[in-house]
């Protein structure tokens, strides 16, 4: 009964003087053993500067009739300028005895507060708390907002957000460098250049993007390193990727599958050897192609207006071997040396009643074959004066689809050129931005060329896409079997390429895949 009541007085005493606490009094199941006893049980270090060190020490004492074990004293967030002295944190305290803990402080930010966290055997308060605070006079960094919780965006759509580096010290301070460390799904836009510095109260933007590529949840962090004490700040970033659709989408392969063809042959003078040569060869170039299909067609341009001058060939017409004969030395214009303009040209003339129409049917590959010695030269000659990229644009735009267009190019070496013909630029970047096939007009035979091309002019290896696709989740099956590779994505065209094992008639292709979002 005596101890009780001592123990009643010292807490009401202790209630009524805030710089002393008892963390475990009365007739609880510690009354009759070990008691700890924490005074102060606040340390306030006042202000202090750069490099200034503070120090402070609180007691413990233990209040009880049984040993008190202390097993840790730790201050409770590390780094932030607070620091225990250098004595044993592990001790043993018999009742009565007092044990001094030397806290220091030198100013890591401006207010600054921590705990100072006693751990011991005591059964009613097994942690005691010092509570810690200081001013610092120093400068501090604070990012905002932090965290940043970009919420959810779809893969293919960045999310744009702002943030803010403020000097809440008071003294100025010099931001330094800022890293990201995310894996590229956040990137960070600095719009002033560094080192800068920032008198209290100052503040610089920071634009953040969030541009996930998959359908899972993100961290990243912000790292600023400055002037201030504490050197760096990180400020987390989250968000979640989300696709917008799946898709799954299928191919039957016909076996006679349609191609047209459209030839166009430089009429210059010394291209005279050269049409002979692809006349020569048209029988070995058919004989191919009718391996592949039988349902093809055939016309040849020369002339400026794009026109045909061979008329549609096809298996079926008279004598087409010989008109196309004809046809590839015949015609010409002030377009004979820039090819790709009278191309664009005949696309726009397939329509019922004009002079190409019947050639460019629904779904048939159109493989554009063009045999010059001389550069690409539309960008420089006619009202158009197209690059051989808005030719080519031009063409997918009137056929409807890219991947059913490929230009192909027999003409000088490049990039240096070859014998008398000049390096073919323009037919050279056409042939690969189209996936078509670019080969030398210097070769002495050309009959290696017809098995080339035939191929090249049907389209069983390319699956355009009815969507973008996010290309990570592409899954390409053949009869139901999975090609884990041997196919790429091609984005010019949307569509998959399949580059071995290319699917043939009766074949059936599934692809699926997530669909990015079409951010507008």
């Amino acid at each position: 009964m005596k101890r009780t009541l001592v123990a009643s007085f010292s807490f009401m005493a202790l209630v009524a003087c805030s710089d002393n606490t008892i963390h475990s009094l009365g007739d609880g199941s510690g009354a009759n053993g070990p008691q700890i006893l924490v005074e102060p049980d606040q340390l306030d270090f006042g202000e202090a500067a750069r490099d200034e060190w503070m120090t402070k020490v609180f007691t413990v004492t233990n209040i009880g009739e049984e040993e008190l074990h202390v097993s840790d004293i730790h201050i409770g967030t590390q780094d932030d300028g607070f620091y225990l002295g250098e004595e044993a944190y592990d001790f043993v305290l018999p009742a009565g005895a007092s044990q001094e803990v030397v806290v220091d402080w030198t100013p890591f930010g401006v207010d600054q507060k921590n705990n100072v966290i006693v751990e011991s055997n005591d059964p009613d308060v097994a942690k005691a708390v010092v509570e810690l605070r200081g001013q610092g006079l120093v400068p501090e960094l604070k990012i905002a907002p932090s965290p940043y919780d970009f919420g959810d965006t779809y893969v293919g759509c960045a999310h744009e957000g702002d943030m803010t580096l403020t000097n809440v010290g008071s003294d100025s301070l010099e931001v330094q460098f800022i890293d990201v460390f995310n894996g590229g799904q956040f990137t960070v836009e600095n719009p002033t250049a560094l080192p800068v510095t920032l008198a209290p109260g100052d503040s610089i933007p920071l634009y953040v993007d969030f541009d996930p590529d998959e359908d899972i949840e993100y961290e990243g962090e912000i790292v600023v390193t400055s002037t201030e004490p504490a050197g760096t700040r990180t400020a987390v970033q989250t968000g979640a990727g989300l696709y917008t659709a799946e898709y799954k989408e299928k191919w039957e392969v016909p076996f006679d599958p349609p191609s047209d063809i459209m030839f166009l042959v430089d009429q210059s003078c010394s291209m005279d050897d050269d049409q002979a040569t692809l006349a020569a060869n048209f029988s070995y170039f058919i004989s191919n192609l009718n391996t592949y299909t039988t349902d093809w067609q055939i016309i040849v341009v020369n002339d400026d207006d794009g026109c045909t001058n061979s008329g549609i060939l096809s298996p079926g017409a008279s004598q087409y071997a010989d008109r196309f004969s004809a046809a590839v030395s015949k015609g010409g214009g002030n377009y004979t040396e820039s090819l790709l303009t009278p191309a664009a040209y005949a696309t726009r003339k397939t329509s019922s009643g004009q002079c190409n129409s019947g050639f460019m049917r629904a779904g048939a590959l159109l493989h554009i074959i063009t045999v010059s010695d001389e550069p690409e030269q539309s960008q420089w000659y006619g009202p158009d004066y197209y690059s051989w990229s808005s030719a080519v644009t031009e063409m997918i735009a009137n056929k409807g689809s890219a991947s059913l267009v490929k230009v192909s190019a027999i003409v000088g070496d490049y990039p240096s050129g070859c014998g008398s013909a000049d390096a073919g630029t323009g037919y050279y970047e056409a042939a690969n931005y189209t996936g078509g096939e670019f080969l030398s007009i210097c070769a002495s035979k050309w009959d290696g060329y017809m098995s080339s091309l035939a191929k090249a002019s049907i389209s069983q290896d390319t699956y355009e896409l009815k969507a973008t696709p996010v290309e990570s989740t592409l899954v390409v099956l053949v009869n139901d079997v999975e090609r884990g590779g041997g196919w790429h994505f091609d984005a010019t065209s949307n569509s998959v390429v399949i580059e071995t094992d290319v699917p043939e008639g009766g074949d059936v292709v599934k692809i699926s895949y997530a669909g990015l979002a079409n951010c507008d």
